[in-house]
């Protein structure tokens, strides 16, 4: 069986897993009545669920890889996070531990966070970050997931700033798999220019801050 387009826009766009089940419960049940098991009914809708899911990330690549709500499990991950805000907000006075320019302080204060209180922390940092950005060039970047997780924040930072800066290209794309897979055939100094450029524009942005 397959669901037709508009089912498929249906079920996705409540976003929710019992409502598609529910819509496929009833097509099963309208096409197949007393031809099936229900063991047969069960495994077909699990297959076809699996598949449309497939189907709607591929016809949505940038939605399914939307940035989603802040909480950050990997300490590397946050840390390279911080490193670039911090960075961005050198020359901008911000007080307090949390513009610490050293890495290890920022990982033994994660060690001990909960991944909400790491992402309140980050998320503190982007909002200071919307009034005050500086551009200090290129920095040395160790590997793709720091590069990844630093552009990430850029493109986080990018889209609270609100509509009134172009930022535009592949650079300033949501997906963080674009970005990682750049990285993985690209030489070092070219992922430092790219984070460069990036907090370069990010420093010239003149934009009246988005809401949050």
């Amino acid at each position: 069986m397959e669901l037709t387009n508009n089912e498929l826009t249906l079920a996705a766009g409540t976003g929710s897993c019992r409502a598609c089940t529910a819509l496929l419960v009833a097509r099963y049940a309208e096409l197949h009545c007393g031809a099936l098991s229900e063991g047969q009914i069960m495994k077909s809708i699990v297959r076809t669920l699996l598949m449309s899911s497939i189907s709607l990330m591929a016809a949505s690549p940038a939605s399914a890889q939307i940035f989603g709500p802040l909480a950050i499990d990997s300490c590397s991950d946050y840390v390279a996070r911080a490193m670039s805000q911090v960075q961005m907000g050198t020359g901008c006075d911000f007080p307090g531990p949390r513009w610490s320019p050293n890495p290890a302080e920022h990982m033994s204060w994660c060690n001990r966070a909960s991944p909400q209180d790491r992402g309140r922390e980050y998320n503190e940092r982007r909002k200071a970050l919307v009034g005050c950005r500086r551009d200090i060039g290129a920095i040395p970047i160790s590997n793709c997931n720091d590069y990844a997780s630093r552009a990430r924040s850029q493109i986080e930072l990018a889209q609270a700033l609100g509509s009134s800066c172009s930022f535009q290209g592949m650079r300033w794309s949501s997906n963080l798999v674009q970005h990682m897979n750049w990285c993985n055939r690209t030489a070092t100094s070219t992922h430092e220019l790219e984070d460069a450029a990036r907090r370069k524009e990010l420093a010239e942005c003149k934009a009246v801050p988005g809401k949050d």
